[in-house]
């Protein structure tokens, strides 16, 4: 473990011009890129506005304030953002094993892993951020959170946490295209569809349901515990009140598991024959 990462610190110029190069791709052409991050922001906007419109019609929901809500929101956002901007080269990973591209990813002197996660640049994820920060600050104004050294803390503690459960997420979904070839229902059924119980308190949920974000797939992890330091709320109804320091420690599990799940697929590949 600890060869590996000095290896990627030693290579990690060539993970740097991988990033460029990602980032030049990207932006080659200004117009489409301006009108993709516009998109993008009008998506989530428009997103934000069906939150804001409920919430404003119905004040709360079950225990949740306005305030409260646009505050889990917001950091589903934020990390949602980072993730985005950091692992969106797993998102079409399936089409480099149909069409043998891994095969020149097993070529280089580079981790494969490493390698994939420099060769795309997702855009969207700043416009995200943006918009999360956005919230944060509206979720901030309507609620009376004490910002001190610890909050801030612990504040990042629950970003990283947040990134790598979703981008462990990625990982492993990436990682089953060397079994299944095509992984493109799994990607829009863990990657993306999952996230949207996230967009309200998960004890709205019957009890299968939060287990099932809980210990199956640890997504309430992302805000939905980590709010409860933050605002000070009641933690009697979850499954036991330590879970709320717990994002960052299941993150780092979710990333050892990923990885883990990464060389063991990766073994199984067997290129495409052509």
């Amino acid at each position: 473990m600890i060869s590996g990462i000095t290896r990627a610190w030693q290579d990690l110029p060539q993970y740097g011009s991988m990033v460029r190069a990602a980032i030049q791709s990207r932006m080659e052409y200004r117009g489409s890129f301006i009108m993709y991050i516009l998109t993008i922001l009008g998506f989530y906007g428009a997103q934000i506005g069906v939150v804001v419109l409920m919430l404003y019609k119905f004040e709360r929901i079950g225990t949740w304030e306005r305030g409260q809500m646009a505050f889990l929101y917001s950091l589903l956002v934020i990390s949602t953002g980072l993730v985005s901007a950091i692992f969106s080269g797993f998102l079409e990973f399936s089409e480099f094993v149909r069409q043998g591209t891994f095969d020149r990813v097993l070529l280089r002197p580079l981790s494969p892993l490493l390698s994939v996660l420099c060769m795309r640049f997702e855009p969207g994820g700043f416009a995200n951020i943006v918009l999360g920060v956005v919230g944060f600050v509206v979720a901030n104004s309507l609620t009376e959170i004490r910002w001190t050294f610890e909050a801030l803390l612990m504040l990042i503690l629950v970003l990283t946490g947040g990134v790598l459960i979703q981008g462990s997420i990625r990982i492993i979904t990436a990682a089953s295209a060397f079994f299944t070839v095509s992984n493109d229902g799994m990607q829009q059924l863990f990657v993306f569809s999952a996230r949207e119980f996230l967009l309200y308190p998960v004890d709205i949920y019957n009890k299968p349901v939060r287990f099932a974000l809980t210990f199956l797939f640890p997504l309430a992890f992302i805000n939905f515990y980590p709010a409860h330091y933050f605002l000070a709320k009641d933690t009697g109804m979850l499954f036991h009140p330590l879970f709320v320091y717990l994002t960052f420690p299941v993150g780092i599990a979710c990333m050892m598991l990923a990885i883990w799940f990464w060389r063991k697929a990766v073994r199984h590949y067997g290129s495409t024959g052509s």
